[in-house]
């Protein structure tokens, strides 16, 4: 059986006895918890010879049978015991989790015509982040201005808001943008085959009959619908048609300059409230696909049939969780629809544009 290696503080750590690894197509950082308990023999050099290298805050990376799936650093270290066992538990997230956690700090605060690439390189660079590009960024900012105290990852994502694209991290700790993927996974998920156990969640709580985005600024656009200028203000409403009832929701964004960025907002709103609202999770027996011999991966398609949750249609895997503990070896998988996640390159025509006081 393929083993779980830690690697820390130049040591090599395996044989755990519970292992928790999540990736997600729409979080910043992967992570991972990993367990070991072991039976107490009274001994402070055999409690020492394991434990006393593990420090938090330690550069490290952890490997399935050879294959990287985190690279970051050790958040937290936590050694228990009782009279006969000894736990240590060990979890960390990759190196992407400092854009979460901490502030910008930037002398000037604002950046003027920059891309969504440029800025990400600028706030990435004092952590040491790569950024990886995989999709149209689109135009450059005419101004953004960073807020007191804001994360790389809040500004980055207000920003990717507006250009339609995915930030995730790759299994090296780099920061990714892209857009959901064709990418094929090589497997189904089908009940009654390789289907464990499986849960969804379809909703209303979160899907709304029309999106409107309003921001301040001239109304240029490329459609005869959006007059060449406007003096209050611009406004893009983007409608769902699968929710019947009204249900408006009016979104402010000030930094929006143009009627292409108010409709590409407005389609990121729509198609996430989609991918929140219908998703499904699948547990299989073990990490890899059999008929590939690769570990389960996001941002791929993956045909479902499943008579119980009525699913009949290809689906697009948002995240991974591989677990290991006394209920054996399991990988669970959340799909949502493809186009819950993919916001077009190009606006949709029907999409209702204008300018003007609001």
């Amino acid at each position: 059986m393929e083993e779980i290696v830690l690697k820390a503080g130049g040591q090599i750590y395996q044989g755990w006895t519970k292992v928790g690894v999540t990736r997600s197509l729409d979080a910043m950082s992967g992570s991972f918890d990993l367990e070991l308990t072991w039976k107490w023999q009274g001994s402070e050099q055999q409690y020492k010879k394991f434990v006393e290298p593990i420090r938090q805050g330690q550069a490290c990376t952890v490997d399935i049978g050879g294959e990287r799936v985190i690279t970051g650093y050790v958040d937290d270290w936590v050694p228990s015991y009782d009279e006969t066992t000894v736990t240590i538990s060990v979890s960390g997230r990759d190196k992407t989790a400092d854009l979460v956690d901490c502030s910008i700090d930037y002398p000037s605060g604002q950046f003027n015509n920059q891309t969504l690439t440029q800025i990400a390189d600028v706030v990435c660079k004092p952590f040491g982040i790569k950024v990886i590009v995989n999709a149209d960024v689109g135009e450059p900012f005419q101004r953004i201005q960073i807020e007191q105290g804001e994360t790389p990852h809040e500004l980055l994502s207000r920003l990717a808001k507006q250009r339609g694209v995915l930030l995730t991290s790759d299994t090296f700790g780099n920061l990714v943008i892209t857009r959901a993927s064709k990418e094929k996974a090589g497997a189904s998920l089908i009940l009654g085959e390789n289907i464990k156990a499986a849960r969804g969640r379809f909703s209303w709580r979160q899907r709304f009959s029309n999106f409107t985005v309003k921001a301040a600024g001239a109304a240029h656009g490329n459609w005869d619908t959006a007059p060449i200028s406007a003096v209050g203000g611009i406004k893009a409403d983007v409608k769902d048609s699968e929710i019947s009832r009204y249900r408006p929701m009016i979104i402010v964004n000030e930094e929006i300059t143009t009627a292409e960025g108010a409709a590409r907002r407005g389609q990121w709103e729509r198609q996430r409230s989609i991918g929140k609202s219908n998703t499904a999770e699948y547990t299989v027996t073990g990490w890899r696909i059999p008929q590939t011999g690769k570990l389960w991966n996001i941002n791929t398609i993956v045909p479902v049939i499943d008579e119980i949750l009525e699913l009949d249609e290809e689906m697009l895997i948002l995240s991974i969780m591989f677990t290991e503990d006394d209920a054996g070896r399991l990988a669970v998988i959340s799909v949502v629809r493809p186009d819950a996640m993919d916001i077009p390159a190009q606006i949709v025509k029907d999409t209702k544009l204008g300018g003007g006081q609001w």
